[in-house]
């Protein structure tokens, strides 16, 4: 008889206790292929290496959380200790930032320490790149965690993504364009095209 050993969760985070992961990253899988703005994601990988924090910047419904998610993917290699994302779209209190932050890496709360002390001594010499997605509405709270860990973690990188820049000193913007639409007559050109095709 073969014996079935039961089946255990995988946990994310770099501080994850166990053995050693096969994935040093929680980013989601890509449900799509990545077509187009070829142009924008090797503009961002340029100033990415240049900069230790870079807020992509933009109207929403740009495409600003899925260039950072596409550049992270294929980053993975550069970071040993990994590429970890904080999703704050849902969040609306500014202590949470944190929070999520150091729940994404593993990192447990001490007794008796602030958070973000126990987060920043965690990651000083942590080489990875943390990805900050829909900074706009916890602005303050972003430039406070940003700020710490940047000061400190010197081979921390910093990848965000808001509507405004953080606003704190070191930081590079890039400017995300709209998602280009079809002209009109191109349009209706392509779709008489498709009809004409179907018909034969």
């Amino acid at each position: 008889w073969l014996r079935r050993e039961p089946i255990r969760a995988r946990r994310s985070g770099i501080f994850t206790r166990g053995k050693k992961r096969l994935q040093r990253n929680n980013l989601p899988a890509q449900l799509s292929s990545f077509i187009g703005r070829e142009a924008e994601i090797t503009g961002i990988k340029q100033l990415l290496a240049e900069t230790r924090l870079l807020t992509l910047t933009g109207a929403g419904g740009s495409g600003k959380s899925r260039l950072a998610l596409q550049v992270a993917t294929d980053l993975l290699a550069e970071y040993p200790d990994g590429i970890w994302l904080v999703e704050l779209a849902p969040v609306s209190d500014p202590d949470l930032v944190t929070q999520l932050t150091a729940k994404a890496l593993g990192i447990r709360e001490q007794p008796r320490r602030l958070l973000l002390e126990t987060l920043v001594d965690r990651l000083r010499s942590k080489r990875l790149l943390l990805v900050l997605d829909n900074c706009e509405h916890l602005l303050g709270a972003c430039a406070t965690l940003a700020g710490a860990l940047l000061k400190t973690c010197l081979n921390l990188r910093i990848l965000a993504t808001s509507r405004e820049a953080i606003g704190i000193t070191g930081e590079n913007l890039f400017q995300v364009p709209s998602l280009a639409t079809p002209e009109p007559d191109a349009t209706m050109s392509l779709r008489s095209e498709e009809r004409r095709v179907g018909k034969e």
